[in-house]
């Protein structure tokens, strides 16, 4: 009998499944009060690198398996952290903070750093790829990162240009307007949920590539359907601990041209902001991908990176 636990499936092939339930354990942690499940796929040996990857605003850990398997299958330890209120962690579904979500990230990074001996590396896509250079940049012990999309919480502009409203985010005065009419409410009612599907342009997040995609997405219990005035204003007025004008981590930027659901610009207009050690690469892909093709290049790019970066470390540390 299908559940809310066990609709995942759906989006695999029944070999995929097998693999996910024969490598990957459920593991928790404690942050901001509440349980955070992790997926881990974990490598025998406590020396191998580790991937860690976080999802964005409407994902989990378990839709990214194939990713999960495939850098598995290449000799990395992959943990995959769900945010508080999302997927199969705890708290109120879609009541929550995005300084909350950095917390989740950097408690799941310390955990990692921990349990593990190799290098920590850690990605993410969407909002994910924000939230991951935030996590970094609030003290999550890594090495490098790789933000799949790069969007800045503490700009009205990005905040806007990742919604349904992102014609207005390059209108004068308009992205302020939006940002102190969000908090206002906010402040009177924190908790007031708005349906989530009709902030964002969520029927475009895939290409044609992947026609079946959204709709099993669309009927995932899961992913969240509602979202707080708390949350929303959050996204306005969380700017990472470090500016990207600041920056002096390792970056990998991953910026797909094919994005209908947030514009391309947002994300490169971000990278060329970046200073420090910083990489860009473009792919021809919609905002995220599930394809066997897209699995193989992806995991391509990432690992001819992590690679570097471990071998870089490894010159440095020996010099």
């Amino acid at each position: 009998m299908e559940t809310a636990i066990s609709y995942w499936k759906r989006y695999f092939t029944p070999d995929v499944v097998a693999q996910v339930e024969r490598i990957k354990q459920d593991m928790y942690i404690m942050s901001t009060g509440v349980r955070i499940h992790m997926d881990v796929y974990e490598q025998p040996d406590k020396r191998a690198p580790v991937l860690m990857f976080n999802h964005g605003g409407g994902g989990y850990s378990r839709i990214f398996a194939p990713l999960a398997l495939a850098m598995h299958a290449r000799g990395y330890t992959v943990v995959l952290p769900d945010q508080r209120g999302q997927g199969y962690s705890d708290g109120d579904r879609g009541d929550f903070t995005l300084a909350q979500c950095v917390q989740n990230i950097v408690d799941a990074a310390q955990w990692a750093r921990q349990r593990y001996a190799g290098k920590l590396f850690m990605a993410g896509g969407s909002v994910g790829g924000g939230l991951t250079y935030k996590a970094a940049a609030a003290g999550a012990p890594v090495d490098a990162i790789i933000c799949h999309n790069l969007y800045d919480f503490g700009s009205a502009r990005d905040a806007l240009s990742v919604s349904r409203f992102a014609f207005a985010s390059d209108l004068p005065l308009l992205p302020d307007i939006f940002a102190a009419s969000t908090r206002m409410m906010a402040s009177l009612l924190p908790s007031l949920k708005l349906p989530f599907m009709l902030l964002g342009k969520f029927e475009s997040m895939v290409d044609e590539r992947d026609p079946d995609f959204f709709n099993i997405w669309r009927e995932d219990p899961l992913p969240i359907k509602n979202i707080s005035l708390r949350y929303m204003a959050s996204t306005f007025a969380t700017p990472p601990a470090i500016p990207y004008e600041q920056n002096r981590m390792r970056v990998l930027v991953v910026n797909q041209t094919r994005d209908k659901m947030v514009s391309p610009a947002v994300t490169r207009r971000n990278y060329e902001r970046l200073s420090g050690d910083k990489h860009y690469v473009e792919i021809d892909y919609g905002h995220w991908a599930t394809g066997a093709q897209f699995i193989a290049e992806y995991v391509e790019i990432l690992e001819r990176y992590l690679r570097s970066e471990e071998s870089a470390q490894s010159l440095a540390s020996s010099t």
